[in-house]
């Protein structure tokens, strides 16, 4: 039994490394949207991220109560292969270290789309400001240039 929950976490760790791959991919297509002003690729690609978050939070509990099965709750990935069976050693250990650097990358790809967005929002910020100065600039002109006709 304790073979078989040990196999099935490493396939769960497995699982959860792809999903988060595809989550920076998701991460990547979104920045170079916001780069290009793609307002509605940038959309798309939130709805996607919404619907992986979704599957993390499944992973999530899955892996909280593979844990608990295998009387390793608390244990961080960090330290997990000092906890598996022998037989089991290398394999966990790689998937835990492909989870990390999964996760490193979708951290990074998800920074450099958070930093694009922030950047270009300013400009669509500062534009709207300055087509706003303008529009009032140009009825303050209006009203000077009126000429009045009274008599």
């Amino acid at each position: 039994m304790a073979q078989t929950s040990w196999q099935d976490y490493v396939k769960l760790l497995q699982g959860l490394a792809k999903t988060l791959g595809q989550l920076a991919q998701i991460e990547r297509e979104k920045n170079a949207a916001a780069s290009s002003g793609d307002l509605a690729k940038v959309e798309d690609c939130m709805k996607r991220e919404q619907a992986m978050s979704l599957s993390l939070r499944g992973y999530d509990q899955k892996r909280e109560a593979m844990l608990a099965a295998l009387g390793l709750t608390g244990v961080p990935l960090s330290r997990l292969e000092e906890h598996s069976p022998e037989e089991h050693y290398l394999a966990v250990k790689a998937a835990a270290e492909e989870l990390r650097r999964q996760y490193e990358i979708f951290q990074a790809a998800s920074q450099a789309a958070r930093t694009t967005l922030e950047v270009n929002l300013r400009a669509i910020e500062r534009a709207q400001t300055v087509q706003a100065g303008d529009s009032a600039q140009a009825e303050e002109e209006r009203k000077q240039h009126q000429t009045d006709f009274r008599a």
